[in-house]
């Protein structure tokens, strides 16, 4: 009986934890924080998780939130002031938005109830290699640990840098909408994004601005919404005014606000995947999923749902058996890379130069329902979306079987 180490303690390991756990095979995970701490901390993400993620967390006995309030059923994508651009596409299954915060220490629960063991990871540069003595396998699925065994891939990373100055945070004083959508406003100068987001204290809403570098929105990031919460609120409903005013009229200003001290994320993240796997000098070999393989940039929604989809696909090469060594890390590799590939080329797409083919995309959208409902619906299918718009011709083609398929 093979026994794996999962080292992290994000969506990525826990999915692959309690799915290795219901096939039999003996895992450990070892987190950077127990679970009251991250219950206690700053935001780690925003996700949304769509249907495919939310099927996976069926199988895994883990829906705790598969309730109609928490569902978010589409994407009211709004383009510049003078471009005609707005549609509101509807997913085929709802997706859904919980603070992860509220997520992973109750899936750390469902793992130890069922008689999964976690232990601490120390900070040491060498713990993973004290970790492999201990077990057959092991899976890094946190980024912090990742950087010196995993080094960039650069035939798969096309930037070098952050593509977007990123704040994100947690809010009240924003209307809910009927039904529950992702408001997502594109702009000559960066994108605003807005949902639901389930915390421990309720639901409340999330926003992300996604600032290209230099231009107004970029302010954001450099103001401390912690000692002047006041003057960070007042800045970022400014600028909901100017460049996304569809959002601003579901704000009451009176009660706007970020929802708790400390719920404000800022920064910039770089796009990158990492080699997938390394040989260990304990003769094990360490393999990279989640955060510790590839970081895309949060626009189109993929982190959390390939960090999930890759968990499984892992699980199922690990329940096959070993032995576990180069051979095996290199299959794995492969099967991984197929999954992801797609997932990681949309998200670069959206954060790169615009391509005249979103464009035509989004017009279409806009004058035919069945065009923003497939494109909504493909946020749950990366490899159809990417399919989609990869090229001009592709987009071309996939409007072409859009509406010829509906019009049948």
């Amino acid at each position: 009986m093979p026994n794996i180490a999962i080292v992290g303690a994000g969506i990525s390991a826990l999915h692959l934890a309690l799915r290795l756990q219901q096939t039999g095979v003996a895992t450990t995970v070892y987190a950077e924080r127990t679970a009251d701490e991250i219950a206690a901390g700053r935001p780690l993400h925003l996700p949304v998780r769509f249907g495919r993620t939310q099927e996976r967390e069926r199988t895994l006995g883990v829906a705790h939130w598969d309730q109609p309030e928490h569902h978010t059923h589409g994407v009211r994508l709004v383009g510049p002031p003078g471009s005609g651009i707005g549609f509101l596409g509807r997913f085929d299954v709802p997706a859904s938005g919980v603070d992860f915060r509220v997520y992973l220490p109750r899936l750390i629960a469902d793992y130890q109830e069922r008689g999964g063991r976690v232990e601490p990871l120390r900070p040491e540069v060498a713990e993973i290699e004290r970790i492999s003595q201990r077990h057959d396998l092991v899976v890094v699925a946190v980024g912090r640990q990742a950087s010196a065994l995993f080094p960039r891939d650069p035939a798969r990373s096309p930037y070098e840098g952050p593509q977007r100055v990123l704040t994100a945070g947690l809010f009240r004083g924003i209307a809910p909408v009927r039904p529950g959508h992702i408001h997502f406003q594109v702009t000559e100068v960066g994108e605003i994004f807005s949902t639901r987001i389930l915390t421990a204290d309720g639901p409340v809403h999330g926003m992300v601005v996604e600032a290209l570098p230099g231009g107004p929105l970029e302010q954001l990031a450099s103001l401390d919404a912690l000692r002047d919460a006041p003057g960070f609120v007042r800045t970022l409903l400014k600028l909901v005014e100017d460049h996304a005013p569809e959002l601003r009229e579901r704000i009451d200003a009176a009660e706007f606000g970020i929802a708790k001290p400390g719920d404000v994320i800022q920064g910039g993240i770089t796009p990158v995947v990492r080699r997938s796997w390394a040989a260990l000098s304990s003769g094990r070999v360490a393999l990279a999923i989640g955060d510790a393989w590839i970081t895309n940039d949060p626009l189109a929604g993929q982190g959390a749902n390939l960090g999930s989809r890759t968990a499984f696909e892992l699980a199922e090469l690990i329940a096959a058996g070993g032995p576990f060594d180069e051979a095996f890390a290199r299959r794995a590799a492969d099967r991984l890379w197929s999954v992801a590939e797609p997932a990681v080329h949309w998200s670069n797409l959206n954060v790169g130069p615009p391509v005249e083919q979103l464009g035509a995309l989004f017009g279409a959208a806009t004058s035919d329902q069945r065009v923003a409902d497939a494109f909504a619906t493909n946020f749950n299918a990366p490899e159809a979306m990417w399919e989609g718009v990869r090229t001009p011709e592709n987009t071309d083609a996939w409007l072409s079987r859009i509406t010829s398929a509906a019009g049948a």
